[in-house]
């Protein structure tokens, strides 16, 4: 079994020891910011993000993971969650509630013990290795701090870059067992982060069933995970998760060949991409209308580098937000594009109208670039005048 002895793990850190052990992370060190219902925490010390960076390869490097598991694996990505279910016809998404958070400190020192050698840090014997790791990779939430729900708890803080890697090792003795499970029953599982993925091509009494959901509500609570019951979602032939779209049109053992089995984008998002091509292309709309017509997107007060506010400082910054869209659209189908190569997922037709997008979507980026440059010179010669005014 791999192993971190003292002499490498104090080649690391080091520089952060501080009377022979490694404290708790300090709230200054760390920055909390909303996305959503969700908080998330980043490490703002550069001794430390180095320290979590060698945490991660040594694992990933050193510790396998079940095969179920998706998220955070170099070679996969979210669609890789789908791929195994394609052939099948009756699907169950299932979603872990408060997924980092609810990992216990007890359940990290047990998993991760193993891997560390019985030794202290110090000669004084203050601090044992594992108890310096727990300090690293967790976070106690300051009352201080927004996130009232864990205040004053110690927990796995989604954002910090160990985080991911370590509850995927946490979760595989989980992963293990559900799979074995499923496999006992003919059912499919995959899980990537909080999101569990289960189908079946003939056993959709069982797999639809409460028996079933208690049965991994059972397995979860092994570790004190709980589902979130508002997210699960039950579906026949047809799975829209996420902005992708599982397909298998026909009836198990049925006669007709002519079988729709296909992995693709789900039409509420292609339908924004080509309203926004649309309104772009044909309408020739500004980027302020298309933010404000698609994306609901308004400004109460701009906040920009530079320290005029013209009109040409509000243009560039809604192309600026416009680009961004577009051009995290064009990654979104593009990455299935790149991933029917692989696995041959999509029918031809669907891919070719995947690439006519791309391409669209290509020109306007382009365009926006070249407007941007444009417009940005135009501010550099007002601030030069204000200047020179002054």
């Amino acid at each position: 079994m791999y192993k971190i002895n003292k002499k490498y793990f104090l080649t690391y850190l080091q520089p952060i020891i501080e009377k022979g052990i490694v404290t708790t992370i300090k709230k200054e060190k760390v920055k909390e910011y909303k996305l959503g219902k969700h908080y998330f925490y980043e490490i703002t010390d550069e001794k430390i993000r180095y320290i979590h960076e060698w945490l991660n390869k040594s694992f990933q490097k050193n510790i396998d993971l079940n095969n179920s598991s998706i998220a955070y694996r170099k070679g996969y990505s979210y669609l890789n969650l789908f791929e195994p279910h394609r052939h099948n016809y009756y699907f169950l998404r299932l979603d872990i509630k408060s997924f980092f958070h609810s990992i216990q400190m007890s359940d990290i020192i047990a998993v991760f013990e193993p891997y560390f050698d019985n030794e202290h840090i110090d000669e004084k014997k203050k601090q044992k290795l594992i108890d310096g790791f727990i300090n690293l990779v967790t976070f106690k939430i300051p009352v201080s701090f927004k996130n009232k729900e864990f205040k004053s708890s110690r927990i796995l803080p989604i954002g910090f870059i160990t985080s991911p890697v370590i509850s995927n090792i946490i979760f595989r003795k989980i992963d293990l067992l559900i799979q074995k499970f499923c496999s006992e029953k003919n059912i499919i599982y995959t899980r990537y982060s909080d999101d569990m993925l289960f189908s079946s091509s003939n056993n959709s009494k069982y797999l639809h069933s409460e028996d079933f959901y208690k049965e991994i509500s059972i397995f979860l609570n092994i570790m004190n995970f709980k589902l979130n019951q508002n997210k699960t979602l039950y579906a026949t032939h047809t799975l829209s998760l996420n902005g992708y779209t599982l397909q298998y049109s026909n009836q198990p053992n049925s006669k007709n060949e002519q079988l729709i089995n296909e992995f693709r984008l789900s039409n509420k998002k292609l339908l924004i991409i080509k309203k926004m091509i649309y309104l772009i292309n044909k309408q020739e709309k500004s980027p302020k209308f298309i933010l404000n017509k698609l994306f609901n997107f308004g400004i109460n007060k701009l906040s920009t580098k530079y320290p005029i506010e013209s009109k040409n400082v509000k243009e560039k910054y809604y192309y600026d937000q416009l680009l961004n869209k577009l051009t995290g659209y064009r990654s979104y189908v593009l990455s299935i594009v790149v991933f029917d190569k692989k696995h041959d997922c999509c029918q031809d037709k669907t891919i070719d109208k995947y690439t006519d997008i791309v391409e669209d979507l290509n020109k306007i980026i382009k365009r926006y670039i070249k407007k941007i440059e444009t417009i940005s010179k135009k501010i550099e010669d007002e601030i030069k005048e204000s200047e020179s005014a002054k």
